[in-house]
């Protein structure tokens, strides 16, 4: 503060001070003392007003004396209102124990404090956060009088922080709880920090990754000098396709999509990106090709002729090697036409017919005939049976099926020409000939006579359908329904037919739709199919014979390792009825519930390799005994990789130990990468052992197999098999006697 010429100037921190330095200077002139106080607090009461903080004054009670404006604005409460008030009016019990605390160790020490989060409550009932500085307010004398402050309202920034807080906790989450591998790496490549994804990608722990460097990743160290080229010149690199590898060895097939991270746009200080194990993408791509291979395949060697057509092209797009024998063209020469190439003019004015309806949205029937001309100049008739593809709602190709239906057609006209050449036709046939017409069987051949052993007059008695086995009339009747619904020309089936005496016929019938006399018919071709059929009974026969066999084989191996191991007779039996179980209870597919069950009860022959003793002693093992405990999972793959079964028989065994965290054996393999069926054997497995006596101590029984799996259920043990093991015994399927269970 100055005093020349009257003029008073006050420091916004300093006001109080200012003013009793004043009052004491006053005095010392020879003036009033409760004058000069008066005439001095008039000049810096307008620079109270102006600050944007709260300044207060109370008494040594905590009740307000003075209040600026500013202080109004923030309470809400007129200045008549603040004045008189307790500081306990508008905090609640806690803050009104804090700001006892704090004025008592102001008045204690004399010395000012500062304090934040201070909450305070408005007229209005909403509550303000503030940062108060207060100091002792002294009389004349030097004798505490009370206590004034700066209050500052940090509401806002409060919750701007507190936003803060709750964005980089949600950013945190989405980090460490991505299914993507997410890391961060500085400009060498040492990690930075890897989410939980990125962790179980790599077999790795949160303190194993920071003493990781990203080059120790790759398979192969060219890879990474790619990498480097790559995101140095663009900044960033996506799909970068590159074999890495897991703390255990296993190899596996990645994509990155990296960024690097620049200092204010100047060199690289380190690297931040997301990774993606494609391995099994890369495998289903690999079974893809193969399963398309045996696709085309197929294609070459169906009895039919097939082939896809462009027709924004205009040309094939593929044909079969069936194809190629009826025109006489090569693959080639027939992929640089069209199909409408090879017609005849008559069927080529058909076909446009037919492509104009296609085009203009018209539903046409699936199957048409075309006559066709081959390379060598021969005229055949085709049945096309045609599926159109289309694109946006346009047809834009189509695939088909054709047949050769020369000799049909050429059978047709000659039945229209001259009944006389149709009995020749088919009198010498070496299969039944009919046509069927409202339900009666007309022009039986002799050999359709000799099967059913009715003669023609009897047959004209009979309804068709009487000859037809009941279980199978529905077939015929299916057979016309789709003829009169697709438009199709022919019909193949197979059915049940009886003769006379009795004894049942496996007939193979070909019907194709006619008219006969000016009304509709169908002439069918009969070839008996009977021996075929018992063939393929036998044949059915023979492979149930086999797979009892293969059991049989299995169930050796298992008694094979059990008679060394006397403790544990029966378990991998026990261990195969339990997984069964369990699989059931998961509804998995009766073919998936067998393999499981036929690996349960050779899981275990691996111990074949394991001294006896060793299996039953009854003392604890040492290490190297339990080592070779723990070698029976690879023991057993190397025994049964060779022996193609159904099932991945090899794999679940050696699987077998394995464990959802990790800490299983001999892979350390984790999740989804074990075999379902490996760890619903690995429930089965541990819950069989404690229920049983063992050579070292005796059946520990079901509750603390149940504890077992149930307190480890999603660590250990799979979560889904664990549950379906628990209903499975709360549904009472599984029956305990007192040495064990009995699955």
């Amino acid at each position: 503060m100055t005093t020349d010429g009257n003029l008073l100037h006050f420091t916004r921190r300093n006001d109080r001070s200012c003013l009793k330095a004043y009052v004491n200077r006053c005095v010392q002139s020879g003036k009033n003392r409760e004058q000069a106080l008066r005439e001095s607090e008039k000049r810096p009461l307008a620079i109270l007003e102006e600050i944007e903080e709260g300044y207060f004054e109370t008494d040594l009670e905590g009740n307000l004396v003075f209040v600026n404006d500013p202080l109004c604005r923030i309470s809400g409460y007129s200045k008549d209102r603040l004045l008189g008030m307790n500081n306990r009016e508008f905090t609640d019990s806690e803050t009104a124990k804090r700001m006892y605390e704090l004025f008592s160790e102001v008045y204690r020490t004399g010395r000012p404090v500062k304090v934040k989060d201070f909450q305070v409550i408005r007229k209005n009932g909403t509550k303000l956060t503030l940062e108060i500085s207060a100091s002792l307010v002294r009389d004349a004398e030097g004798q505490p009088i009370g206590f004034g402050g700066i209050a500052l309202d940090v509401t806002a920034r409060k919750q701007t922080e507190e936003a803060l807080r709750e964005t980089e906790k949600r950013y945190r989450s989405l980090f460490e709880e991505s299914l993507d591998a997410i890391v961060f790496t500085d400009r060498k490549g040492r990690f930075v920090d890897a989410n939980k994804a990125a962790q179980c990608l790599f077999g790795v722990t949160k303190e194993e990754t920071a003493r990781t460097t990203f080059a120790e990743l790759y398979v192969d160290p060219k890879d990474g000098v790619r990498f480097r080229q790559a995101i140095e010149a663009k900044g960033s690199v996506e799909n970068f396709e590159v074999n890495l590898k897991k703390k255990d060895g296993t190899v596996m097939t990645c994509l990155l999509f990296v960024t690097a991270k620049r200092e204010n746009g100047g060199g690289i200080v380190g690297y931040q990106g997301i990774i993606r194990d494609i391995t099994n993408a890369r495998a289903t791509e690999t079974a893809l090709r193969q399963s398309e291979e045996r696709y085309r395949q197929l294609l070459n060697h169906a009895p039919a002729g097939i082939y896809e057509v462009d027709f924004l092209r205009r040309t094939f797009v593929s044909v079969n090697d069936v194809m190629c024998e009826y025109t006489g063209y090569t693959r080639e020469e027939l992929l640089s036409l069209s199909p409408f190439d090879i017609l005849t003019e008559e069927s080529k004015s058909h076909f446009m017919e037919r492509m104009v309806r296609v085009l203009s949205g018209e539903k046409v029937p699936e199957t048409v005939e075309f006559k066709i001309k081959g390379k060598n100049g021969r005229e055949f008739w085709v049945l096309l049976n045609t599926k159109l593809v289309y694109e946006n709602g346009f047809p834009k190709g189509a695939t088909a099926v054709v047949h050769d239906i020369t000799e049909r057609k050429l059978a047709e006209e000659a039945v229209r020409r001259s009944e006389e050449k149709y009995r020749l036709l088919v009198d010498n046939a070496n299969d039944g000939v009919f046509i069927a017409q409202n339900g009666r069987m007309k022009f039986p051949n002799p050999k359709m006579m000799q099967m059913l052993e009715y003669t023609a007059d009897e047959l004209a008695a009979i309804q068709y359908m009487d000859l037809v086995h009941p279980e199978d009339r529905a077939i015929i009747r299916q057979a016309k329904e789709k003829r009169a619904r697709n438009g199709e020309t022919a019909s193949v089936y197979s059915i049940r037919i009886i003769n006379k005496a009795g004894r049942q016929i496996w007939a193979q019938i070909s019907s194709v739709p006619i008219f006969w006399e000016e009304s509709l018919a169908t002439l069918n071709f009969v070839r008996d199919i009977t021996y075929q059929r018992m063939a393929e009974d036998e044949l059915r026969q023979t492979v149930e014979k086999l797979r009892k066999v293969t059991g049989a084989a299995v169930q050796a191996m298992a008694q094979t390792v059990e008679v060394r191991d006397p403790y544990t007779a029966g378990h991998q039996k026990r261990v195969s009825r339990l997984a069964r179980a369990i699989a059931k209870e998961m509804m998995l597919p009766s073919l998936m519930i067998e393999g499981i069950g036929m690996a349960g009860n050779i899981h275990d022959i691996g111990k074949i390799s394991v001294p006896a003793e060793i299996l039953s002693k009854p003392g604890t093992l040492t290490d190297i005994q339990f080592a070779l405990i723990k070698a029976h999972p690879k023991t057993g793959f190397e025994i049964l990789k060779g022996i193609e079964f159904p099932w991945d028989i090899a794999r679940i065994v050696l699987q077998h130990h394995e464990r959802i965290d990790g800490s299983g054996y001999p892979q350390g393999l984790c999740g989804e990468d074990i075999l379902l069926e490996a760890r619903i054997l690995a429930v089965a497995d541990v819950v069989e052992a404690m229920t049983s006596h063992r050579p070292y101590r005796p059946a520990l029984g079901i509750e603390k197999a149940l504890e077992e799996v149930s307190s480890k259920k999603g660590k250990l043990y799979d979560l889904r098999v664990t549950e379906a093991f628990e209903k499975a015994l709360k549904k009472g399927n599984l029956e305990m006697e007192n040495s064990g269970y009995q699955w």
